[in-house]
C-alpha cells in the first residue's frame, strides 16, 4: 500500500488510531468525557469500552489490530485480495470501500456487544451467512454499498452479544470462508496529501488517517439508538461515515458518505444528493431490531475535496447529528 509525503498533525482520533494497535485500549480526555454518558457498566442501558484483556483476545483471535477511540474498539478488515475494483472509471481501493469494520462495547453481566459488516465477492455471500448462523450471530443485512461496482461486491451485517473469546471465535469461523489474508496491521505511519484537518473543520469531525491517504470522518447521531434491547454506543458502528479517496491529483478525491438516516431525513437528504450531482447509491437497512430505525445511503463523487466537504455539510445540517 502507497504511503504519501504529506503528514497530517496528531489530532485526538489519530493519536488513537496510531497508537493502539495491539497494545489498543489507551482513551483521550475526549473520548472519556464522550464515554461517560455510558458508565453503568452492569446496566442493560448502558455501554462502555471492552476492557484491555478482551481486546487482546478479540485481536489474537481475529488476526487483525484494532484501536479504541469514542468508547468503543473497533478492527478494520481491508479486502487486499479484492483489488481490481472499478467505479465510473475510478479505481476503489480496499483501504477506501472494499473493507469491512467491525465495532465492540461492553452491556450487561461484562458481555461484549458486537456490530459489524464485511465485505464480499458475491461467490462468498451463502458462505459467509451460513457461518454467521451456524455459529449464533444474528444475521442483519445483505445489500450493496454502490449499484454500479466493477466487479460487484456485496456487503452483510452481522450482531451479537457474549463474551470476547466467543464472539472473536464466531466471527473467525465466518471470515475464514473466505479468501481475506490474515493476519492484518495497520500502517504504521499514515499520511494524505489531502487537507485532512481542513475537511474535518469543515465536516465538524475529527480525521483518521489510513492507508494509501485514505481519511475517514464519523459523525454520530444525537438520539439514543437501542439495538437487540441494549442502548448502544453512537459509534457503534451507526454513525455516519465519510470517506474521502485522493484522486485526480492535488486535493482532489473520491468521496462516498455513507448517511446514516432517519425516515423523514431520507428524502432531504437524497433528494438534495441528486440536486448537487452526487450518484446515489442504495438505501437500506443495515441492522434489526433497532429503535429509531435508521436507513443508510451511500452516495459517490469526485472533484475538489474540499468543495466535495461543503456539499457534505449541508446534507449533514438536514440529520439530527453531533459534530465536533
Amino acid at each position: 500500500m502507497s504511503i504519501f509525503e504529506a503528514a497530517l498533525p496528531l489530532s485526538r482520533r489519530r493519536a488513537l488510531k496510531l497508537g493502539a494497535g495491539i497494545a489498543g485500549g489507551l482513551m483521550t480526555a475526549a473520548s472519556l468525557s464522550r464515554n461517560s454518558a455510558f458508565a453503568d457498566d452492569d446496566s442493560d442501558e448502558q455501554g462502555t469500552l471492552p476492557s484491555k484483556e478482551d481486546q487482546d483476545t478479540l485481536q489474537d483471535i481475529i488476526q487483525a489490530e484494532g484501536t479504541a477511540s469514542d468508547g468503543v474498539f473497533s478492527i478494520e478488515i481491508d479486502r487486499d485480495d479484492i483489488s481490481d475494483v472499478m467505479l465510473h472509471g475510478v479505481p476503489i481501493l480496499p483501504s477506501f470501500q472494499i473493507n469491512a469494520t467491525v465495532y465492540f462495547q461492553r452491556v450487561r453481566g461484562g458481555q461484549l456487544m458486537m456490530n459489524g459488516d464485511m465485505a464480499l465477492r458475491p461467490s462468498e455471500l451463502n458462505g459467509f451467512i451460513h457461518a454467521l448462523i451456524r455459529h449464533g450471530l444474528v444475521f442483519q443485512a445483505e445489500h450493496q454499498h454502490m449499484y454500479d461496482f466493477d466487479p460487484m461486491v456485496w456487503f452483510v451485517h452481522y450482531r451479537g452479544v457474549g463474551s470476547a473469546e466467543w464472539l472473536a471465535r464466531s466471527l473467525k469461523a465466518a471470515l475464514n470462508t473466505t479468501s481475506t489474508p490474515f493476519p492484518q496491521t495497520m500502517p504504521s505511519n499514515p499520511k494524505t496529501p489531502l487537507p485532512a484537518e481542513h475537511i474535518g473543520h469543515i465536516l465538524g469531525a475529527t480525521p483518521e488517517v489510513g492507508a494509501d491517504g485514505v481519511v475517514t470522518y464519523n459523525i454520530p447521531r444525537k438520539e439514543a439508538i437501542w439495538l437487540g434491547g441494549h442502548r448502544i454506543n453512537p459509534y457503534l458502528g451507526v454513525a455516519a461515515e465519510i470517506v474521502f479517496e485522493p484522486y485526480g491529483g492535488g486535493i482532489n478525491a473520491a468521496v462516498i458518505p455513507d448517511y446514516n438516516l432517519i425516515a423523514s431525513e431520507v428524502n432531504p437528504v437524497i433528494g438534495y444528493g441528486l440536486h448537487a450531482g452526487w450518484d446515489i447509491g442504495c438505501l437500506y437497512n443495515q441492522e434489526t431490531d433497532e429503535h429509531p430505525q435508521l436507513y443508510f445511503s451511500h452516495h459517490f463523487k469526485t472533484g475538489n475535496s474540499v468543495s466535495l466537504a461543503y456539499e457534505i455539510r449541508h446534507a449533514l445540517n438536514m440529520m439530527n447529528v453531533e459534530f465536533d
